[in-house]
């Protein structure tokens, strides 16, 4: 394999059946239903599974479900407007903290894309590719900048403050699942 191409697997092969009802591909372990809407879940499985109809949702309905958990603010420019000028009576420079969430998020998603392509599309590791991480990581900094300046801190202080969070999460001084996983009250 040269630095330019990429090894390929080969495709498994997948029937029709393997589509057909995705109640079927549920791993072990995760059957049980959970909840409410687990429980109405289940319900609709056993219904299809005794009718042999497809699982299906009703699209119409579920944006109508969407519509009414989604807040006014999102809906209404008005009232984001509205929401904005709260923000702003309280201290909040919502522009520039917007503008940083907006960015870390679109900014991440293309460094995570070089990723995924070094990772599972045979993109080589060379010295342009690590260029261009390294180029998507300053416009993350451009963002996380933004970010601090929007909060009132110092990059130093973000990182102190991160410091002493792991440090109290970690006390033994370094990673173990159980810790990560079984966090004390207030560990955010």
């Amino acid at each position: 394999m040269t630095e330019n191409t990429a090894e390929f697997r080969e495709e498994p092969q997948v029937t029709e059946k393997d589509f057909s009802n995705p109640a079927e591909r549920i791993p072990k372990g995760f059957q049980e239903p959970q909840g409410v809407a687990g429980k109405k879940v289940a319900a609709k499985r056993k219904n299809q599974n005794e009718t042999n109809e497809p699982f299906e949702v009703d699209y119409e309905e579920y944006f109508k479900f969407v519509n009414l958990t989604t807040s006014k603010e999102s809906k209404d420019f008005d009232a984001l407007m509205e929401r904005y000028e709260t923000l702003k009576g309280e201290g909040c420079d919502i522009e520039r903290l917007d503008t940083a969430a907006s960015g870390l998020v679109a900014e991440g998603g293309e460094f995570m894309e070089i990723v995924k392509k070094l990772k599972f599309q045979g993109k080589p590791w060379n010295d342009d590719n690590k260029e261009h991480l390294i180029l998507e990581l300053g416009d993350i900094m451009w963002y996380v900048a933004n970010a601090c300046m929007a909060l009132g801190v110092t990059l130093d202080e973000v990182t102190f403050r991160n410091s002493v969070k792991l440090a109290t999460r970690y006390p033994e001084g370094e990673f173990t699942v159980v810790r990560s996983e079984n966090r004390k009250k207030g560990d955010r």
